[in-house]
């Protein structure tokens, strides 16, 4: 089951952003693992406190993937509607129209 036809089922959604928002446990270990995000802790580096780029590159990564996987927690209790995406075909690189001067607001 991919990401999209998890929020776009009827009732798995629901019950997910239901469970989010009454269980304790699961609130508690989605902040213990907040707290513990790789990306608020230092990298020790060697001895002259440096980090190589590929040790970088690496830690970056699980970063990354870290905050990929708790997004995705969370995203997964907002709903999608069938149907209701706009397809909006490829791209004609044309310019977009231009408004007349007196619609135009400024700020």
């Amino acid at each position: 089951m991919t990401l999209n036809e998890f929020r776009a089922h009827k009732y798995l959604c629901f019950e997910w952003r239901n469970l989010l928002r009454t269980n304790a446990i699961l609130q508690r270990v989605l902040a213990v693992m907040e707290e513990n995000h790789p990306a608020r802790f230092a990298l020790r580096g060697d001895k002259e406190d440096d980090v190589s780029p590929t040790r970088a590159a690496i830690e970056l990564g699980l970063t990354r993937g870290y905050s990929k996987y708790g997004d995705m927690l969370r995203l997964m209790a907002e709903p999608i509607q069938a149907g209701k995406v706009e397809q909006i075909g490829e791209p004609t690189y044309e310019k977009p129209p231009q408004l007349p001067e007196e619609e135009v607001t400024h700020a």
